[in-house]
């Protein structure tokens, strides 16, 4: 993993960086450019891990650029992806916070570019910024409300409202409004998908060609696919 300070670009040195995360979005400019001198650049390849469960961390990890997915692995050794997070997105706050151990491991789903904040520097934050620690509360709610989320699809024996969950929050993530409906570039391979959603490869397949039958979606080259009816996917988990 590739380190320089600064984030070695101009935009992390005007806070860039900083200013992308929610958690920091309170600050002012003065406060903005005090944690971007304290950040560090970090790169990784598509595929590298970041860290596994059972690691101490020192870092809180900002997502600059590209994507990665936090997972685990249950009882009968298959991945579960928990969160994906994109740009803006961080994460190990937690672990920061408590001295604990990870539970989960984070890998690149794309060459991807990290701010990293070292343990003290977070910690001081979090004294000198209320505004930054009831961000920290508020985002570890949305993670618990995320997990429930989780586990309300996966007890679900209906697949097409999974798989319905599953693109309705990409397309929140990674969405773009285009003429023809809402366009995502997915960071999740087939797969990847598979693992969220506790199916196999050969059934996310099926399932997103009949979708697209039904003129639902549009499958384009590539990972790119386009929520043509966004009102009849969400129709499929009422």
């Amino acid at each position: 993993m590739e380190a320089c300070r600064g984030c070695g670009c101009e935009s992390c040195r005007n806070s860039y960086c900083a200013s992308k995360v929610s958690l920091f979005q309170q600050l002012d400019e003065a406060g903005l450019e005090k944690i971007s001198s304290l950040i560090v650049s970090r790169k990784i390849k598509k595929g590298e891990t970041i860290f596994h469960e059972g690691d101490l961390l020192s870092s809180l990890y900002i997502v600059n650029q590209g994507s990665v997915k936090a997972y685990t692995y249950n009882r009968d050794g298959k991945e579960q992806i928990l969160y994906i997070l994109a740009e803006g997105d961080f994460f190990g706050e937690l672990s920061l916070l408590k001295e604990e151990a990870v539970e989960y491991r984070v890998t690149a789903l794309e060459d991807t570019a990290f701010c990293v904040l070292a343990q003290e520097d977070f910690r001081r934050v979090l004294e000198d910024s209320p505004q930054v620690r009831d961000q920290v509360l508020a985002h570890a709610f949305d993670r618990i409300k995320s997990l429930e989320k989780l586990v309300q699809v996966l007890t679900s024996k209906d697949v097409d409202v999974r798989m319905a969950v599953l693109l309705i929050n990409l397309a929140e993530g990674f969405g773009v409004r285009e003429l023809e409906g809402t366009a995502i570039n997915m960071p999740l391979s087939r797969e990847d998908m598979a693992a969220y959603l506790g199916l196999t490869r050969e059934t996310v397949s099926r399932r997103l060609s009949a979708l697209q039958a039904e003129g639902i979606l549009l499958l384009e080259s590539g990972r790119r696919v386009i929520i043509r009816d966004m009102n009849r996917l969400k129709e499929l988990i009422e």
